[in-house]
């Protein structure tokens, strides 16, 4: 492919490089190198050698001599066949020299070894012997040392090369065996051609690594491998030597190439070898490019010193990539391309300077080398523009490195300083030896001073407030974090009342809890433990006992039903409804700590007096307090709290006895009774000795923790008062207090952090969820089930709390008390069931009936079954119907029987199908044989193709179909009737319709109707006939006219087994028609077993077929002549492909001339002063020539008669062809009377002369099937056309005299007036005789022209049997 890129290449781009891509010519890269072109197998090199050729081949001698001991010369050693006789030379007589191989020696190679890496384009040999039955082209890029196989040939690819390829190539690098060039035609001249680059592949990038690989070589070697021979090398016999006829032998080697120069140069010279001379033959493609772009390099393949600024590339259409010169300040003139530098870059600058000057480093000696830095005020190509560093050499790294742009000094890792003269905050002792300049202090950083950590020189660590320690690394006591946090020493943050202390870890800051606490500050309950609130410690109403002033006081529990989503403004399970005087006793038992307790009463309304009565001795640490304190409960409020507090002590029993009495002026809006709900106990926060600061305690009472608390409910606290509450709880309980979650009653152990809530499955209450909440029952694992007691049916809302059964009313039943006793009915207002004494039970909602006995039914048991007669109401017992036999026995074809009211008998209500006073008999269109038992009258199955009302449309005991409807027909109807297809059951049963052309005969006659498939309507069609008319050929068939014919195209050469379905053309290959594809194709010729070769024939200016198909000869039409018809003839205007023939005067003139030129010679002869006699001859010649252009003028009129006919006739057949190839568009009855209406009579009078419709022995003109058409007086297009063509090829065989003196005449004569009197006669002999003066020595000069006619007509016999 690249060798055809670069013929496209313009001439200017080749000229020069300056700016674009640029190649070398291809050449002959065998010339100039016969001494690297060597054969492994040479015939005659040791000696003179026999061979021979196949005797068929040549006529006389077969047998010759081979000697190569010397090189080739035509005059006095030309039976020298040495290797380099393959060299293209262009000397004359260039067949008598070849290259030859030993006799019978199957594998040869031929080798051409390169100076250099070449650009290789493509490879041409010309045999003189066969071509080799198998042989291989390899190349190498490395001279040799590997080798690449470019392409296998062989006949027989599948033995030669059995593990490659034959198809085409996939791929353009793709290894495959080609078989084209292994033929045995021809058995001499034959080429092999190798294209380095498939043109089937279109190519993007010539220079990718494959293209390059396929076009780049240091050597070639073509390697033959197996001899083509015709067997006879096999025989036995081996006397007559036939190895001797086998043998390689080739004419020419062309390696067509360039030297590879990347794109770079157009132009090449040669490479110098060891010895110091060089290749330098004429024509001779040479391997060393003269390089552009900035490039070097026998192939262009580097840059050139100090232009490596841009990498090198291969140039592109593009872009030439030329290679950039380096920039390297003025500081030096060496550099190298580096493909980091050049990313970095972002592909801008690759190249880096070497040996920079000047005290200057960098990519572009842009920079000063190390203890230097740039003077700003020079520029940067200025040689004294860098500038010796002034640094501390102690404290500067590498003793007095700088910034080479700003000059400032680069300090060691800890100095800092304009001169890197002192030490870093936090280091100290600047030395010169130290490689950091100076040492850490060895201080803790957050323990010391931030501004001055240590002393610089002594290094004395400076401690902050809280630190202490030579290092300042330890805390004191109180506080701790210090290297552990980045504050430094912190206070400790533990709790008051989850730690036991307020001191913590100096570490970690961690304060020792107590038990169940965690967390760094002891403030968090460790995972199943919680904090109580303030009133934890809560005494429920419904647990008191209870205690009168007066007799007959009494207490009621008010149970109170959780709600969803509705807030609960009590504890426990609900209220204690107490009269005016009634009390309660509450335990006390659990008294966590010795101190003083507010008592608080949640309730709704009264007055209470408390009395508090402890069980055994008091405890030392709470005094004896009164035992009896009065409170009021006001009606606004729901809670009230105990003032003063009372002392109450750990491990002593109490009874709190609460008395509620009304006040004697009562408030308006308070009654009788009260609710209490619940007594708590919550602790007094001041009784806890140093417990808290007097800030957290002020907040405590500011925001009013203690009244919060006391109310019931869900509330949320103040952070202040959750935060002291927890700490309190912590240190009353000396920590946390396990959760204890009931398992059934709770989702997990764990519970909330304060307060110590379980979660609670649906219904169950509790803090760990141990009982049902009220109104509900069933505690256990899937929580607590709603009681649910209906309330029209229950005598109260609560259940049992095991079984969940409610109290019922009477009559009522069901663990809701929601329907009625078993006999009743109507639920909530139960009564008996209305059963006439037939059923025991019946609904319960509608009241209706259930298991009516003796044979009765109907809501309320009213009425008999069916097949019973009776009144049930009236006490009349349901007797059974005969229809014709009692229900349940089989033969009971009714639905029910009645009474008659008169006559007293019962009558049968028939089942459907079944008539007949006892319904024994089948109505028509029915069918059963009754007598067996089980049997019904059933519908006929004949699918609704019969009609019901016709009593024989099918038989009464089978049901089978007897006059079946629409065309079906079977047992059933279930099929459509002979000659009819479609569905049946669907009454869509159609008549076939089937092409009788394509059916079979036996099926579709001619005379019945056509049988089609039942179901589908596919009619059975001939051999290769297809369609469900069998209307069409199938494909690979046509003609259906004529009962479809296979196409039969020929495998070889049709591009596929599918033809025209009408006129049966196969579709050919290029090169190949016929109907079939077996024979060459219009303007080719050659055997089309074999090949069929193009004869580039001019289309326009031949006749059908374009060329003889054996010869290749191209057949011109009338008016074009030339070797491939592309020029006009003689007598016709040169403007091709027209070719109008010239005026008729011309042809007419052409042939007169030459008679008066015959006749003037003949007079000459005799007497050339004979003026009358040539007078007259001219009088009567010009008489002949008038005549003939009359008669001329009139034949021209006939033709362009002829003409108009034939083009009508022209017109008449397209016209049939555009209607024969829609048959298969138009019905062919249409189509049938077109044909009909074409008049052939007419058409054969037009074209012959006569209708033509009589016998072919009394038509005068012939016809279509006579076998000629035209004769004498016949007026048709054809005769007309024949006479003009003759009368024209008559006028056209005039002789005309060779000498040149005789167009002198000619041309005399020609423009000559016709004379039309006596005078102008005389006056023409007169010219005529000044004319003849002139030759005097005709026949002297005729001599030679006569020899050179003669000459000329031996050569045309030569050629012409040549040809």
């Amino acid at each position: 492919m690249l060798f055809f890129i670069v013929l496209l290449v313009p001439a200017d781009l080749q000229e020069g490089c300056e700016g674009g891509l640029c190649y070398p010519s291809l050449g002959d890269l065998m010339v100039g190198r016969a001494a690297q072109l060597s054969a492994s197998s040479t015939c005659g090199l040791n000696g003179p050698q026999n061979y021979c050729i196949l005797g068929y081949l040549e006529e006389e001698q077969k047998c010759f001599t081979c000697d190569s001991r010397s090189p080739y010369n035509r005059h006095n050693n030309h039976y020298s066949h040495q290797i380099e006789n393959v060299i293209t030379t262009f000397e004359p007589e260039r067949k008598m020299k070849w290259w030859q191989s030993e006799n019978g020696v199957q594998q040869v190679s031929i080798q051409l070894d390169l100076e250099t890496v070449f650009q290789f384009s493509h490879l041409v040999l010309t045999f003189k012997s066969f071509r080799p039955a198998a042989m291989l082209v390899e190349r190498s890029k490395d001279f040799g040392r590997t080798w690449k196989v470019f392409r296998y040939f062989a006949a027989d690819c599948a033995n030669d090369f059995p593990r490659v390829s034959e198809g085409l190539a996939e791929s353009i690098d793709d290894l495959i065996c080609d078989s084209r060039y292994s033929r045995p035609e021809p058995s001499t001249d034959g080429e092999v051609v190798l294209k380095a680059l498939d043109p089937n592949f279109h190519i993007d990038d010539p220079y990718d690594p494959i293209i390059q690989d396929l076009i780049t070589m240091t050597n070639l070697r073509v390697n033959f491998t197996r001899l083509f021979t015709l067997g006879d090398n096999l025989l036995g016999r081996r006397r007559r030597n036939p190895q001797d006829k086998y043998y390689y032998a080739l004419y020419e080697m062309v390696v067509r190439g360039s030297c590879f120069c990347n794109g770079h140069a157009s132009q090449c010279m040669p490479v110098y070898s060891t010895r110091g001379d060089t290749f330098s033959e004429p024509g001779m493609v040479h391997g060393r490019c003269m390089c552009q772009h900035n490039t070097m390099g026998n192939n262009c393949e580097k840059c050139q010193d100090f232009y490596n600024d841009a990498p090198w590339r291969p140039a592109g259409n593009n872009d030439p990539y030329v290679c950039k010169k380096c920039n390297c300040n003025g500081h030096s003139e060496q550099c190298h391309f580096d493909m980091n530098h050049y990313i970095a870059t972002g592909q801008v600058s690759g190249g880096v300077c070497d040996n920079c000057r000047n005290n200057r480093v960098g990519a572009q000696c842009e920079h000063c080398q190390p203890r230097y830095y740039r003077d700003p005020q020079r520029s940067v190509q200025d040689p004294a523009a860098c500038v010796p560093c002034a640094c501390h050499p102690a404290g500067s790294v590498e003793g007095g490195l700088c910034d080479p742009v700003t000059g400032r000094c680069m300090c060691k890792q800890n100095v800092e300083g304009e001169r890197c003269d002192q030490c870093k905050l936090g280091f100290y002792g600047l030395s010169q030896e130290d490689q950091s300049g100076c040492q850490r202090c060895r201080c803790n950083f957050l323990g010391t001073k931030r501004t001055s950590p240590c002393d610089q020189t002594t290094g004395q660590c400076i401690c902050e407030h809280f630190a202490h320690g030579p290092e300042c690394d330890q805390c004191v006591p109180g506080y701790w974090g210090l290297g552990n946090t980045v504050y430094g020493c912190l206070p400790c943050d533990c709790d008051i009342g989850g730690a036991f202390s307020t001191e913590c870890s100096s570490v970690n800051g961690q304060c020792q809890c107590r038990a169940n606490m965690i967390g760094l500050s002891c403030s968090e309950p460790a995972p199943g433990y919680f904090l109580a609130p303030l009133d934890f410690y809560l005494y429920e109403a419904e647990n008191a006992r209870n205690i009168s002033l007066l007799p007959g006081s009494s207490h009621q529990i008010i149970l109170k039903p959780y709600t969803p989503d509705v807030p609960v403004t009590w504890t426990g399970p609900g209220f204690v409804r107490l009269q005016d005087g009634a009390g309660l006793r509450f335990a006390i038992t659990n008294v966590p700590l010795n101190l003083y307790y507010h008592l608080v009463i949640r309730y709704a309304t009264e007055v209470s007096t408390v009395k508090i009565v402890p069980i055994g001795s008091y405890d030392e640490n709470c005094p004896n307090n009164p035992s009896e304190k009065t409170m009021v409960l006001p009606s606004t409020r729901r809670a009230a709290t105990l003032d003063p507090p009372v002392c109450l002590s750990s491990g002593v029993r109490y009874y709190v006895d609460i008395t509620f009495e009304k006040r004697s002026n009562p408030d308006p809006y308070c009654g009788s009774r009260i609710l209490i709900d619940s007594m708590g106990l919550i602790p007094k926060v001041e009784s806890l000795p140093n417990f808290c600061t007097e800030e957290a305690l002020a907040q405590y009472q500011q925001y009013q923790c203690v009244e919060l608390i006391s109310r019931a409910g869900e509330h949320t606290l103040p952070e202040v008062c959750e935060k002291l509450v927890a700490s309190m709880s912590a240190y009353i309980h000396n920590g946390a207090i396990p959760c204890k979650c009931n398992r059934d009653g709770s989702f997990s152990s764990s519970c909330s952090k304060f307060g110590g809530q379980c979660d609670c499955k649906p219904n169950v209450i509790g803090r760990c969820c141990d009982t049902c909440a009220p109104l509900t029952y069933g505690f256990g694992p899937n929580g607590c089930s709603p009681c649910n007691c209906e309330p029209s049916g229950s005598k109260a809302e609560v259940c049992d709390y095991r079984t969940g059964q409610c109290p019922c009313h009477n009559k009522v039943t069901g663990r809701r008390c929601d329907q009625c006793l078993p006999g009743n009915y109507g639920f909530p207002n139960c009564r008996r069931c209305q059963c006439n004494g037939l059923a025991e039970l019946c609904d319960p909602i509608t009241g209706v009936c259930l298991n009516c006995k003796e044979h009765s039914t109907g809501p309320h048991c009213e009425r008999c079954v069916e097949g019973y007669f009776g009144d049930p109401v009236s006490r009349d017992t349901c007797m059974p119907c005969q229809c014709p036999d009692v229900k349940g026995s089989g033969r009971f074809f009714a639905r029910t029987c009645n009474k008659d009211p008169n006559s007293l008998v019962p009558s049968c209500e028939c089942e459907t199908g079944h008539q007949g006073l006892r319904c024994d008999v089948c109505v028509p269109g029915y069918y059963g044989n009754l007598l067996l038992p089980g049997a019904r009258c059933k519908e006929c199955p004949c699918n609704n193709n019969i009609d019901p009302r016709d009593g024989k449309a099918c038989d009464a005991v089978t049901g089978e179909c007897l006059r079946c409807l629409h065309n079906t027909h079977g047992p059933n109807c279930q099929t459509c009737r002979p000659g009819y297809y479609g569905n049946a059951l669907l009454r869509d049963c159609r008549e076939c319709v089937c092409d009788q052309l394509g059916t079979e005969l036996t099926r579709c006659p001619l005379d019945g109707p056509c049988f089609c498939d039942a179901v589908t309507g596919q009619c059975p069609c001939r051999a290769g006939v297809v369609g469900v008319r069998c209307d069409q050929c199938e494909d690979g068939y046509w003609g259906l006219q004529s009962g479809c014919q296979p196409c039969n195209c020929n495998p070889q050469h049709a591009l596929s087994n599918l033809c025209d379905k009408i006129t049966g053309q196969c579709p050919c290959e290029q090169g190949y028609g016929g109907k079939q594809c077996g024979e060459c194709a219009e303007n080719h010729f050659g055997n089309p077993d074999i090949q069929c070769i193009s004869c580039d024939c001019n289309m326009e200016g031949t006749v059908h077929p374009g060329c003889d198909p054996y010869t290749g000869e191209c057949m011109c039409r009338p008016g074009v002549s030339g070797i491939f018809c592309d020029e006009c003839a003689p007598g016709h205007d040169p403007v091709f492909p027209a070719c109008e023939p010239c005026h008729t005067c011309f042809l007419l003139w052409e042939k007169k001339v030459t008679d008066i030129t015959q006749n003037l010679t003949s007079m000459l002869g005799h007497d050339q002063n004979d003026e009358v006699h040539i007078q007259i001859l001219l009088f009567y010649t010009l008489k002949k020539i008038r005549k003939l252009h009359a008669d001329f003028m009139k034949d021209e009129e006939k033709v362009k008669e002829a003409n108009g006919i034939v083009e009508a006739s022209r017109q008449t057949r397209q016209d049939t062809k555009r209607e024969l190839a829609k048959c298969q568009q138009r019905p062919l009855d249409v189509l049938e009377k077109k044909v009909k209406a074409l008049n052939v009579a007419q058409l054969n009078e037009e074209i012959c002369g006569a209708p033509g419709d009589v016998e072919c022995e009394k038509a005068k003109c012939g016809g279509a099937l006579c076998g000629k058409c035209g004769g004498p007086s016949c007026t048709g297009s054809l005769p007309v056309s024949e006479n003009t063509l003759s009368t024209a090829e008559k006028t056209e065989k005039a002789d005309t005299m060779e000498p040149e003196d005789i167009d002198t005449l000619a041309t005399a004569v020609l423009d000559i007036q016709l004379p039309s009197s006596p005078d102008e006669i005389k006056k023409m002999i007169l010219d005529i005789q000044n004319i003849l003066s002139n030759f005097t020595h005709f026949k002297e000069d005729l001599r030679p022209l006569q020899y050179q006619a003669g000459l000329a007509k031996e050569m045309k016999q030569k050629a012409d049997e040549i040809l």
